[in-house]
């Protein structure tokens, strides 16, 4: 399993990107491509101890800024470290994407070199949240802040599918987020999306409204929204979180007793620390390109560079999720499925021209050649090692989740032993 990561991505720099990639090829087993400027990244790699480790350098001479505009980025830094990864994972050399950079840039331009999966409108940032019972998806968190009824619908098939083989939930309960559980609430396009939906039985088992309040109480496995109130709600998660921490450490803070009650109750307060800890799911999936995309937070350090890493090289997301995404979507009903772009219209009309205008563009520049400094040596390392965190896991963190349905008596459960693909984007 191979994996471009965009070394220049990220508040932290290179270093941090680096140093979680080291410790998902030592650790993991995998196979990092580190996307960036060769000289930077010798430099940051220079008197470490890399040997025996699968590292490689991919040379790209542009970074794209976390204020760059990401429809400019897109076509003025055409070798840029975002644009160089992906244009690996499009021609086979990589089996999926990273990047802790400017998530706007990565999604659009994922988009267009990429392209969407066929019968995708919009792609959606899928985030994975803590709940009660184990793990919930939250989906859109952050990629499409203004949606149509269609997008919301195409987002609970795309996390049905992700959560069915990641999370191995055999029917994953889908809802939509609103201001109540009665179908009467919401607003035109929840109450839209509602029929859809539910149109989309028995591919999907939709569970219609959970308020925000229930995101973490498990009553839905994924929970479906626009991406405005997804990365509200996300942060709102997260900053309460923090919060909640950060109180927790002070009730015991100052006097021996309080010491002491700490020595006892530590380990599970770590427990909890470790469940609220969005490093610890590394990053969230891009579900909707052509291609496995994971955004991690721009904020990343080392430990949750190595977690995007592990995400992305899971398995089940590579091989399974995105041909069974585009597969459901043709068997929605004639009323629900995606209505052909007319030429040069729209949205998509605009990506098809940005993607005719890049290669254009990428062919009057002189073709790539590998460079002998941009293979960082390695040592034969133990071809049995497995990385941690096979079936039964997210991202290397144990899944404990009730499945409400009975089991398919014909399946059986997937391999996410990995090679093993959002902490969520900005």
């Amino acid at each position: 399993m191979k994996i471009a990561l965009d070394a220049m991505g990220g508040d932290l720099g290179p270093q941090a990107v680096i140093d979680g990639a080291i410790e998902a090829a030592r650790d993991l087993a995998i196979t990092v491509i580190l996307v960036g400027d060769r000289d930077a990244l010798q430099h940051q790699l220079a008197g470490r101890d890399i040997s025996g480790l699968p590292l490689t350098i991919e040379h790209a001479a542009e970074v794209v800024a976390m204020d760059d505009a990401p429809l400019e980025s897109v076509l003025t830094k055409i070798e840029s470290s975002i644009h160089v990864g992906l244009e690996l994972l499009k021609r086979g050399a990589a089996d999926a994407f990273v990047s802790a950079g400017n998530s706007g840039a990565v999604m659009t331009a994922a988009m267009a070199i990429l392209g969407n999966l066929a019968g995708v409108d919009r792609p959606a940032i899928a985030s994975v949240v803590p709940t009660t019972a184990g793990l919930a998806l939250l989906i859109d968190a952050g990629a499409n802040t203004e949606v149509k009824p269609v997008n919301l619908m195409q987002f609970g098939v795309m996390g049905s599918v992700y959560w069915k083989h990641v999370a191995q939930v055999t029917q994953p309960r889908v809802a939509l987020l609103a201001n109540g559980e009665e179908p009467s609430k919401g607003t035109e396009l929840t109450r839209a999306a509602a029929g859809m939906l539910t149109a989309m039985a028995p591919h999907l088992h939709y569970t219609g409204y959970v308020e925000g309040r229930d995101i973490n109480r498990a009553k839905a496995d994924v929970i479906v929204t626009d991406g405005f109130t997804g990365n509200v709600a996300l942060k709102t998660m997260e900053g309460f979180a923090a919060f909640l921490l950060g109180n927790l450490r002070a009730v015991f803070e100052g006097g021996l007793l309080r010491q002491l009650a700490y020595l006892l109750v530590r380990k599970k307060l770590r427990a909890i620390r470790q469940r609220l800890d969005p490093a610890e799911y590394g990053g969230a999936p891009l579900l909707g390109v052509n291609g496995v995309v994971i955004i991690a937070h721009g904020s990343s350090d080392a430990h949750a560079v190595r977690n995007a890493i592990r995400a992305a090289a899971n398995e089940a997301l590579v091989h399974n999720v995105n041909a069974e995404i585009a597969t459901l979507l043709t068997q929605a009903p004639n009323a629900l499925a995606l209505k052909p772009a007319a030429a040069n219209k729209g949205l998509r009309g605009l990506f098809l021209k940005m993607r005719g205008r890049l290669h254009r563009t990428r062919e009057s520049h002189p073709e790539r050649k590998p460079d002998a400094a941009d293979t960082v040596p390695a040592l034969a390392h133990d071809a049995g090692a497995q990385p941690a965190g096979g079936s039964g896991s997210l991202n290397g963190f144990a899944i404990k989740h009730t499945d409400h349905t009975a089991a398919d008596p014909a399946g059986t459960p997937l391999d996410l032993e990995a090679d093993p693909p959002t902490k969520p984007p900005r």
